[in-house]
């Protein structure tokens, strides 16, 4: 394992220790109207200071200080229109695919075409060369011969791979197809790709490529019938030549991509869902070929005659799932998004690090899904893992009702990555009719906040008497000698939305406790607290519980796993209610779907008796929660419990408090 990756899978599972700092580093706006809009963002493979975005109708800038400032690029030969896809070589040469307006030579109006624009990322100007041009005997009123390019690069043999849509074929069909040169784009062959199936009533273009290790190409397509939809990967040969079209997993409510701009309005967003892939490409690393795919769905839809496209998706949410054999399996799909609300979350973009790391930018709505404004979220994935998600922007980004519902383009490719270092681009400086710039944050990723397991907490009471014991504790908010009085709770590791558990051996198990006779009383206190349901000040009270590090069927916990002392918290008067949140929640005794009620308590790692701490600022944050409608009652089991008090046997009752991993200040 590279150190990179040693350095950043510490930073992301430390179990519960707080983040020090944000991961946000610095922001910039590019002065460019015309960037935000479809804006793709990419960077030099080995040098991360030399970065380059491009929008549309000629927004395009380079920056070669990190995109600290910023300065205009130039296109040649032939002026860019829209639908721009870029990537970097090895060698530093920037490749940009896009559409470019020719003139139609029987009627002399315009005609959307294709154009790859060259040149080294460390210059100004860019030539272009049409990998579509309008051929002679184009009929008139004839306004596009392709459309929606997506751009693949093959390092081993120096192919440029462009698929497209709507492709205006020699017989004067139209349909996918794929343009290759293997000139350095001097020269083009052009391609039909066939892949559709008869019972199959809709299928998309070409819509990610990547290449894999071994150079070959890989495209993602959808396609369904009636509510149905599923991803498909073409898989070329080395060649691309030829290809085989295998099944990916399912896709739910993917008909409709149309949001509601607000919550409760009648005015739709037509929105990017992807899929996205991005393919693994670390030499001997240990997911090397594996494929990354990530897309957003909505959790039903709903028709509607009163909102203005008839129908829109209720609940956008992003996924992940990734394949280790070329697209035959792929693991169960994780839930991205870690918010538990019916904000909506879209517009997902993808990469992969040179250390291996997954990277996922996405447009989310979880904070304000009443007013007609997103934000931009990050998160991470290493071994599978989806991280804690961070906020990217600064400002609320409004949109409004300017572009017929489609707001900031087509897609957004917001993400270019680096192990210790990656950048997040996004549509910004919102003025009343939606946004007028982008902008540009820098982001450490070794500093992402806490990514720790999250607990399930079970009524557990002692199936025999507990003797009750005195213990000195201390935590970062006093310490004292404190009465543990009985059992009370188990807490199990337990998986949010099919996102794994990383230490299934390490349960807490938590008593009761009080103040031994003589001990000053609790100050009260304000703490600001940071999770995955976001940042918010609770008012402690008072603390009524000990976690123990524990284990069960005799297994040991995990070394780096520290014991809590919990206090009495609620939300500070005068602060925002609670939004309420649902979550599928499995542990190693049930799965189900939760519903998060209120803040309950929060607990700070504490010393017991001298033993020191693993993780002195480590944190977790509880929430009351109750099961979901229709899911069924908890079957009560004995378990054997075993930490520093003993070992005894528990019953669990029923599920009462999930805590998360948590930072305060």
């Amino acid at each position: 394992m590279r150190l990179a990756t040693i350095v950043l899978l510490a930073a992301l599972v430390r179990p519960l220790a707080a983040g020090a700092a944000s991961p946000v580093l610095y922001e910039s706006s590019l002065g460019c109207p015309s960037c935000f809009w479809e804006l793709v963002l990419t960077g030099h493979p080995t040098d991360p200071d030399q970065l380059a975005l491009a929008g549309v109708f000629g927004g395009f800038r380079l920056s070669r200080d990190g995109g600290q400032t910023w300065s205009p690029g130039t296109f040649l030969d032939f002026p860019i229109h829209s639908d721009p896809k870029a990537l970097v070589t090895a060698d530093g040469t920037l490749l940009l695919s896009a559409l470019t307006s020719r003139t139609n030579p029987a009627d002399g109006d315009s005609v959307i075409s294709g154009v790859l624009y060259r040149g080294r990322l460390s210059g100004s100007s860019f030539h272009g060369t049409l990998f579509k041009e309008p051929p002679p005997d184009l009929p008139a009123r004839e306004r596009a011969i392709v459309d929606f390019p997506k751009l693949a690069y093959a390092p081993g043999t120096g192919a440029i791979y462009i698929g497209a849509n709507a492709v205006r074929f020699a017989d004067g069909t139209h349909g996918p197809g794929l343009f290759v040169s293997r000139d350095g784009g001097q020269t083009f062959t052009e391609q039909r790709l066939d892949y559709a199936s008869p019972e199959q009533s809709r299928t998309s273009p070409p819509l990610s490529m990547d290449v894999t290790p071994s150079g070959a190409l890989r495209v993602v397509v959808t396609a369904g019938a009636g509510q149905q939809d599923r991803q498909y990967l073409l898989r070329f040969d080395v060649d691309a030549t030829s290809f085989d079209v295998v099944p990916g997993p399912a896709l739910s409510n993917f008909y409709a991509p149309i949001a509601l701009k607000a919550r409760g309005g009648t005015t739709g967003w037509l929105v990017y869902q992807g899929p996205e892939i991005a393919i693994d490409h670390v030499a001997g690393g240990p997911h090397e070929g594996r494929i990354y795919m990530t897309w957003a769905q909505p959790e039903s839809i709903v028709f509607d005659p009163g909102v203005d496209l008839g129908r829109y998706g209720r609940n956008f949410d992003v996924w992940l799932a990734y394949s280790d054999d070329d697209g035959v399996t792929w693991s169960t799909p994780v839930k991205v998004n870690e918010d538990g609300t019916t904000g909506d979350q879209f517009f997902p973009s993808l990469r992969v690090d040179a250390a291996g790391t997954a990277h996922v930018v996405f447009l989310d709505r979880r904070e304000n899904p009443d007013l007609p404004q997103f934000d931009v979220y990050y998160a991470l994935v290493v071994g599978g893992r989806v991280s804690r998600n961070v906020r990217v922007n600064g400002l609320h980004v409004t949109i409004a009702d300017t572009y017929g519902g489609r707001e900031v383009g087509d897609y957004l490719d917001m993400v270019a990555a680096y192990p210790t270092r990656s950048y997040v681009a996004y549509p910004c400086l919102s003025a009343f009719y939606g946004p007028t710039d982008a902008c540009v944050a820098a982001i450490d990723p070794t500093l992402f906040p806490p990514s720790g397991d999250l607990f399930k907490c079970y009524r557990a009471p002692a199936r025999a008497g507990f003797g009750s014991r005195r213990v000195m504790l201390r935590d970062r908010f006093e310490q004292k000698m404190t009465k543990v009085v009985g059992p009370d709770t188990l807490c199990n590791p337990v998986a949010r939305d099919n996102n794994r558990v990383l230490y299934p051996t390490g349960q807490l198990r938590c008593y009761r406790i009080a103040d031994a006779p003589g001990q000053a009383r609790f100050a009260r206190r304000d703490v600001t607290v940071d999770d995955a349901f976001g940042r918010e000040t609770r008012s402690l009270s008072g603390a009524d519980t000990l976690c123990m590090r524990a284990a069960t069927g005799h297994q040991e916990p995990p070394p780096n796993l520290d014991h809590f002392k919990c206090y009495r918290a609620r939300p500070k008067a005068g602060a925002r209610t609670f939004t309420r949140r649902t979550l599928t929640l499995a542990d190693a005794f049930e799965e189900k779907t939760t519903v998060v009620v209120k803040p309950e308590a929060f607990c700070a790692a504490v010393d017991v008796d001298g033993e020191g701490f693993k993780y002195p600022a480590a944190s977790l944050s509880c929430y009351r929660i109750k099961d979901a409608p229709g899911q069924g009652r908890f079957a009560r089991r004995d378990v054997a419990i075993d930490d520093a008090f003993g070992t005894e046997v528990g019953t669990a009752t029923r599920a009462q408090v999930l805590c998360l991993p948590s930072s305060d200040g």
